[in-house]
């Protein structure tokens, strides 16, 4: 004879064992403390990992594609500054150079602040042209409208530098640099 109550594994007359029952699921597994656990571990590995790289997170990275050659000025931001307006859609020509593409049809080279760059990447049948500044962010892209203060001056001390033109004048942009979507 069995007894049903009996948790011992094994009939009581027989000596022989039962078939263990399944586990009981809808008993509480953990205690309040491993669930805590096991939440907070998650959101620590998160934290960690953005931690990381926060101080490893390096802008010069960004600058991706083939660096071009552009004109630069030795001013800065907060420096005196034209005010003349300096307007044109900027366009990569056939010599790998940038320039501003004016409202009248012509095209002028384009002198940015100190420490710019600009890049191009081949994307598709296209090119992807990026202008970034001292903190490496994007300032203008190719077919952007771009609109600052500045002064149109002789090509004089940049005559010779890669880019610049042989005669005529050049935009020196002071200022800061707005865009807008090509028409």
């Amino acid at each position: 004879m069995t007894d049903a109550g009996s948790d011992s594994g094994t009939d009581a007359g027989s000596g022989t064992e039962r078939t263990p029952r399944p586990p009981d699921l809808g008993r509480r597994t953990l205690t309040p403390l491993g669930y805590a656990i096991c939440v907070a571990v998650p959101f620590l590995i998160a934290a960690l990992g953005f931690t990381y790289l926060h101080f490893h997170y390096d802008k010069e990275q960004l600058v991706s594609g083939e660096r071009i050659p552009i004109l630069t000025s030795g001013w800065r931001a907060g420096d005196d500054a034209a005010t003349a307006q300096i307007e044109g859609k900027l366009v990569l020509g056939d010599d790998g150079c940038l320039r501003l593409a004016t409202s009248d049809g012509s095209e002028i080279t384009p002198v940015w602040p100190a420490d710019f760059e600009a890049s191009v990447q081949r994307v598709g049948s296209g090119d992807q042209v990026r202008v970034y500044d001292t903190e490496r962010n994007v300032v203008a892209r190719g077919g952007d409208v771009v609109s600052t203060g500045g002064a149109y001056q002789d090509v004089g001390e940049y005559a010779g530098r890669p880019c610049a033109p042989a005669s005529g004048e050049v935009a020196v942009i002071m200022g800061n640099v707005t865009v807008g979507n090509a028409q």
